[in-house]
């Protein structure tokens, strides 16, 4: 993936073709990508899309920058989770459209970022750094459904992308105990 140009050819260009692109050309990562290759895709299609890395651009520049980052991230969310990663796969098999399928990361689509019973506060609303969230959303889900080993992963970028956040750190700990208890 090139560095986006001087001028604003190249982001209108890629704003043209958006629609046309499936997650995996967004990304520029092949359909039997590791989740590893999936992040290094997404990390170098930040370097080159995140709307803050050109707040010099123009308006209209800035917001077509938007519009390509927030696809992005919507194929990294979808490619990053197994489960729908299965379900985009199977739509993108289908061929229903001409264009590629898009799995919608509405908030219908997951649980309201409330407080999780009990009172305690749900770790996506702990995080202070938007880039965290992510992770931190997806370490709730995992904690949720048993899965600590995971958790703890999506904990450590958590915690590395929102340093020195308190509840990211505790959540981090609790965890790691739990994985380090009696089984």
């Amino acid at each position: 993936m090139q560095k986006v140009s001087e001028s604003g050819e190249f982001i209108f260009a890629w704003l043209r073709v958006l629609d046309e692109l499936t997650y995996y050309e967004l990304l520029d990562v092949a359909p039997a990508a590791n989740a590893d290759q999936i992040r290094a895709a997404f990390h170098r299609f930040c370097d080159t899309f995140h709307p803050d890395r050109h707040v010099a651009r123009s308006t209209d520049e800035r917001d077509a920058l938007l519009a390509i980052f927030k696809r992005g991230s919507e194929a990294y969310l979808a490619l990053a989770d197994l489960a729908l990663r299965s379900q985009y796969d199977a739509q993108l098999a289908s061929k229903v459209t001409h264009q590629p399928p898009r799995i919608s990361q509405s908030a219908r689509s997951r649980p309201p970022p409330s407080h999780t019973p009990g009172g305690a506060k749900r770790l996506e609303e702990a995080a202070r750094s938007p880039s965290s969230r992510p992770f931190a959303r997806r370490a709730d889900e995992l904690i949720e459904s048993g899965d600590l080993r995971q958790a703890k992963l999506q904990l450590v970028m958590a915690n590395h992308l929102d340093p020195g956040n308190a509840d990211l750190e505790s959540a981090l700990r609790q965890v790691e105990a739990r994985l380090a208890g009696p089984k």
